[in-house]
């Protein structure tokens, strides 16, 4: 994964790649991000041959794709499904997240420049409402250009990749979280004070203000997904149920 580009599936009209697999997986990918497809939905590989005229090969390889993203999950003799989300998967990727989006934090009040600052002021506004889904994915869009943009002032590529790649695959509960989020002027607050914290170049107290605010969040987030129910999330990796297959349309 080049620099970042995970992101583009986030974007309304996402460019698709010119390979086949590329763009199946591309598609995909963005409506389970934005729970367009919801978890356990089951994906039936003829039937989507059939509706899209694609052969099997392209379509394996973009399931694959995404199965080793835990996106997808293979159930034996039945195929794909939509991964379920799992309190377990929340914690384990909240706390990869605290330790490195606090780390690039820090790392940036070292090393952003002038232009950087400028730029994550610029991305620090969170415009959405809380109750209106319309409004969700111009936020996870909004949010996901704010960090990207905090961790390249990090100058550290390794370590933006992870966030980049950590991010992407807590879409989904922060999707399904916002009916019970913050409200946008919260929310814009809290990116504020980031900025203002790398902006005093101390290293330590940019670090304090994401790990104070990822706590805060991560306790919003499983209150929001546990008020969902088990259809949604999960204690742990349960098998799929038996639910009607919502065919999948692909602009491919």
């Amino acid at each position: 994964m080049h620099s970042g580009g995970s992101l583009i599936e986030l974007q309304p009209k996402p460019i698709l790649p010119a390979a086949l697999p590329d763009r199946i997986y591309a598609h995909l990918k963005h409506r389970i991000l934005t729970c367009d497809l919801l978890p356990r939905q089951r994906l039936i590989e003829r039937d989507i041959c059939a509706r899209v005229a694609v052969s099997r090969t392209p379509l394996r390889e973009a399931l694959n794709r995404l199965a080793l993203e835990g996106l997808l999950t293979l159930i034996p003799y039945r195929g794909y499904a939509v991964a379920p989300i799992t309190i377990e998967d929340i914690r384990e990727l909240w706390e990869v997240r605290e330790a490195v989006d606090s780390e690039l934090a820090a790392l940036a009040a070292h090393r952003a420049t002038p232009s950087d600052l400028d730029r994550l002021t610029s991305l620090a506004e969170l415009p959405y409402e809380p109750g209106e889904r319309k409004t969700y994915r111009r936020y996870l869009r909004c949010n996901s250009a704010f960090h990207l943009a905090l961790a390249r002032c990090a100058r550290n590529l390794r370590l933006e990749r992870t966030s980049m790649s950590v991010l992407d695959q807590l879409q989904r509960p922060m999707y399904l979280g916002l009916d019970f989020g913050l409200s946008a002027q919260a929310a814009t607050a809290e990116h504020q004070a980031i900025v203002d914290a790398v902006r005093k170049r101390n290293p330590d107290h940019a670090r304090r203000t994401v790990l104070q605010q990822m706590e805060s969040a991560r306790q919003r987030m499983l209150v929001a997904l546990q008020k969902l129910g088990p259809d949604f999330v999960t204690e742990a990796c349960l098998p799929t149920r038996g639910k009607k297959f919502r065919p999948v349309e692909l602009a491919v």
